[in-house]
């Protein structure tokens, strides 16, 4: 491998590319060429396969396997009791910066030993379709075998539970007067892990719920919403949406005409609640993203209020405290995010106008 370009971060175990080797010649810097090498993310996984440089940056494209070992993403997930182990099959950068094709998850046991695998056609982390053509059962992973195979879907698990979770706390307010609908930026304001000493419920009262669901999109809370059509109308509700939406691909001009349909949905069963959108976070590692996020953030703040409802950004915020606001995993927030986070959500709710 005389042609390979072994970069520092490899020596240091750290983020980034760690090596590369051009299909043909020698690697050189701002000349594009295919090639296979390894990549580690932000939040731990490790990339090795198919890697297309474009003269600037090294991405994923054709067949390889990510391993979640040492990420927050192999995390046991308590739903089924087992970890996720490595996606192995296709990825397409041009799709989404993550995973996009056949391929197939695999899980271990608490411990690490083989238990499960899932085939199909994934879109990131989330199976969108059955696997296209034949399935090669010689290729699986040491230690799998075909009789290991399930279609267990642990996001509709999750799902489940974190629904009853919510319903639940809704109930037992019998009127909730704050709604925080939206992703991981809301559910992980009450993970330890996250939030640190800055849990929201340790500082928001009983009566303001937490809606957030990890990984979701405008898309998905437009199909869920009329699971909260019976509640008592709440006084206000605070989105947080758009993140996923446009890092798995979506333009920020489809990304906004969903925050439309689901702002006109909420109007719609509460025509007196206060509706407040906060615009994407600049998260560190999905700088690629950044024009959709600004392109999405300009609409918002243009056209929100014209629809009754007050848009807020806070990556100003973020900035001038001059405080490392992100989890390692460069995406989510840390303690001192969520320090923030809750500050700039309580001023609002007090002060924001409709």
């Amino acid at each position: 491998m005389k042609n390979c370009k072994l970069f520092e971060a490899y020596k240091t175990n750290a983020v980034g590319v760690w090596y590369f080797t051009p299909c043909e010649g020698a690697f050189k810097i701002g000349k594009p060429c295919k090639g296979f090498g390894c990549i580690k993310y932000a939040e731990g996984s490790v990339y090795t396969g198919d890697i297309y440089y474009d003269g600037k940056n090294f991405n994923k494209l054709g067949y390889g396997q990510q391993d979640f070992s040492r990420s927050v993403i192999g995390c046991l997930i308590s739903a089924i009791g087992e970890k996720k182990y490595k996606f192995v099959g296709q990825y397409d950068y041009r799709k989404t910066d993550w995973i996009y094709g056949n391929g197939a998850i695999y899980y271990t046991y608490a411990g690490g030993e083989p238990s499960h695998f899932v085939k199909g056609f994934f879109r990131g982390l989330d199976k969108v379709g059955e696997y296209k053509g034949e399935f090669d059962y010689s290729r699986l992973l040491d230690g799998y075998t075909a009789e290991m195979e399930f279609d267990y879907d642990e996001n509709a698990v999750r799902l489940e539970e974190l629904w009853c979770r919510i319903l639940d706390a809704i109930d037992k307010t019998q009127k909730a007067k704050v709604l925080f609908l939206g992703d991981s930026y809301f559910e992980f304001a009450d993970y330890q892990e996250f939030a640190g000493k800055n849990f929201f419920k340790n500082y928001f009262p009983e009566n303001y719920v937490n809606c957030g669901i990890g990984g979701s999109k405008f898309s998905d809370w437009i199909q869920w919403i009329d699971k909260l059509k019976n509640i008592t109308a709440p006084e206000k509700i605070v989105i947080n949406l758009g993140f996923n939406d446009l890092n798995t691909g979506k333009t920020s001009e489809k990304t906004y005409r969903d925050f439309l349909e689901l702002s006109k949905l909420l109007r719609g069963y509460f025509p007196e609640t206060e509706l407040y959108v906060l615009c994407i976070v600049h998260s560190p590692s999905c700088v690629k993203f950044l024009n959709a996020k600004d392109s999405y953030n300009a609409k918002i703040k243009e056209g929100a209020p014209k629809c009754g409802v007050v848009a807020a950004e806070w990556n100003s915020l973020i900035k001038e405290s001059g405080l490392n606001c992100f989890h390692a995993d460069g995406v989510h927030l840390n303690e001192n995010g969520y320090g923030l986070f809750r500050e700039f959500i309580d001023d609002l709710l007090k002060n924001g106008k409709i």
